[in-house]
């Protein structure tokens, strides 16, 4: 798999590059699409989250699928010890833009979820070269616009609980991640998760560097509604579709998804029975039909 140097501070970061091969198992229609797919993690997760949509996507449907890792997450490294960095949200879109520069993506769609979902806008307007070939935004479990509690906004997660989240993490990552997955996975509203799959992704938050996972909280946790405001302002409507479960204990829908499609009235919102913070994976046959409609009305002739 590859590797690209940071542009900010040289950081060594890792990106998936899938595209479909000569012969694929159990094919589906081709759609002759020249879009690619550009799937953003959570935290503290990494690409491999979405392995089990990349694969079908880009076997089966024939898609080409970038999904990087952040750093400090997965196999990207956290920073450049030669030269430390104060790392900000410029940090992590800029170095989204320089990696689909350096692999020379055409039209795409991004496709976030989580704190993927303000990278994606953060780097949609923060380059020209995004702008022009960015052709829509899927948001799963969006954390935008208002990520944290306020007096203004108080179905908002608070300020205690992301206190008490690195606290778990500090005191022991493996016991808090164990802990906490089925709340993600909403499986007290009836959602069925293995413990294979639990496990698995124990491993891929295992993955994460210490410092990457704490320090990150408080760039993600900055409010986006300019960000957003900005792109209504625009006039200019790119596609925009939005999944969330109407479970998500981690963002609540009416903190997130409502009040994003209140700003962008012209987004897709779809919400989701019983789903919780990680629909990519409980939902994820509803969440692989719902892409590919939304990449087919963007694709001539279908």
């Amino acid at each position: 798999m590859p590797f690209f140097a940071s542009p900010v501070d040289s950081t060594l970061l890792f990106f998936r590059d899938y595209v479909p091969s000569g012969v694929s198992f159990k094919p589906e229609q081709s759609w002759a699409s020249q879009l690619t797919l550009v799937f953003l993690h959570g935290w503290p997760m990494s690409s491999r989250m979405w392995e089990h949509l990349l694969l079908p996507l880009c076997e089966s449907y024939r898609f080409r699928c970038i999904a990087p890792d952040k750093r400090g997450f997965g196999r990207s490294d956290w920073n450049q010890a030669a030269t430390p960095t104060n790392l900000t949200w410029k940090t992590f879109t800029s170095d989204l833009i320089a990696l689909l520069e350096h692999i020379d993506v055409q039209q795409f769609v991004f496709i976030g979820t989580s704190m993927g979902c303000n990278e994606s806008l953060r780097a949609y307007q923060t380059s020209s070269r995004v702008r022009e070939r960015c052709k829509g935004f899927v948001w799963l479990s969006p954390v935008m616009p208002y990520p944290l509690q306020t007096p203004d906004h108080p179905l908002s997660p608070p300020t205690d609980l992301w206190d008490s989240i690195i606290e778990g993490l500090r005191k022991s990552r493996s016991q808090f991640v164990a802990d906490s997955l089925p709340g993600v996975f909403a499986m007290q509203a009836g959602n069925e998760v293995t413990l294979k799959v639990l496990e698995h992704y124990e491993r891929i938050v295992a993955d994460a560097d210490s410092v990457a996972i704490e320090k990150t909280v408080s760039i993600f946790n900055e409010s986006s509604e300019k960000e957003l405001r900005n792109l209504s302002d625009t006039g200019s409507e790119i596609p925009i579709m939005i999944l969330h479960g109407d479970a998500d204990q981690g963002m609540p829908l009416e903190a997130s998804a409502a009040l994003i499609k209140d700003i962008t009235p012209w987004a897709d919102l779809k919400i989701y029975k019983n789903g919780g913070h990680g629909i990519y994976l409980t939902h994820a046959e509803n969440v692989l039909i719902d892409i590919l409609g939304f990449v087919q009305d963007l694709t001539p002739g279908h």
